[in-house]
């Protein structure tokens, strides 16, 4: 069961691919790539700071704490996992399985996911079926 909301986990992501990009993340930076205005984020990372998951000072950087740090990089995981899935096995294109895979990655149950990531892992072994599978999906139009 997992203790943030999904709109958390947004954050958390956010951040963490921030701080992996650039090694910092300001207000604005977050604004942009949540596509919110300042204020809302800055309502935000206060609550997320109440909640000992970031560490939010007006005018500072931001950064995760070590319970802020493990959430964001389970959800950047599966954000991962998903996105891969999609594009290598299933042919998706790279940018709708990209936008597909974040929205997946916050209702996915963790069972799902484990079955999930073991299927993939298996077909990765075996390239043979790895054609297989694309040349079964080659024929599927949206």
């Amino acid at each position: 069961m997992r203790m943030v909301n999904k709109r958390e986990e947004e954050y958390l992501e956010a951040i963490y691919i921030l701080l992996m990009e650039k090694n910092f993340v300001r207000v604005k930076d977050l604004a942009k790539i949540l596509n919110v205005k300042a204020p809302t984020v800055v309502e935000f990372l206060e609550k997320l700071s109440r909640k000992d998951l970031v560490k939010y000072e007006k005018r500072e950087l931001i950064t995760l704490t070590d319970k802020g740090r493990e959430i964001a990089e389970e959800v950047y995981r599966r954000h991962i996992l998903l996105r891969d899935f999609l594009s290598e096995v299933l042919g998706v294109p790279f940018d709708l399985a990209e936008k597909d895979a974040c929205s997946i990655e916050h209702s996915i149950s963790d069972e799902t996911l484990k079955r999930l990531e073991k299927l993939f892992e298996y077909i990765k072994r075996n390239p043979n079926l790895l054609k297989e599978i694309k040349d079964a999906l080659g024929s599927v139009k949206a």
